[in-house]
């Protein structure tokens, strides 16, 4: 997946375009690199500088996906993510309704 084009699909402006399998392995690949950068956010220890990054920085990767991504595709990758103890439920506030 690295130049987003694959025998099987393509990344189109970020979005996975091709067959179901392959789609499901591009989002379960972001919303892995959103869970780890989630965990790297623990240092911070103000709560309102903490709230604003998760907002206005995680919360628009999955957003993106959440908006552009067949539901089908993409409902079972967003409620592992949100089923994950460090991934606080505001994250999908905008993004996704699970």
């Amino acid at each position: 997946m690295g130049a987003g084009i694959s025998a099987d699909g393509m990344r189109v402006a970020g979005v996975p375009v091709g067959i179901d399998d392959w789609s499901k392995a591009f989002v379960a690949k972001k919303a892995r690199a959103v869970l780890t950068d989630v965990a790297k956010l623990d240092v911070v220890t103000d709560g309102l500088i903490h709230l604003q990054l998760l907002n206005f920085c995680q919360n628009t990767r999955l957003a993106f996906l959440g908006r552009n991504t067949p539901t089908p595709l993409i409902s079972e990758i967003m409620a592992q993510v949100a089923s994950q103890k460090n991934m606080p439920k505001s994250i999908f506030y905008h993004s996704y309704e699970i």
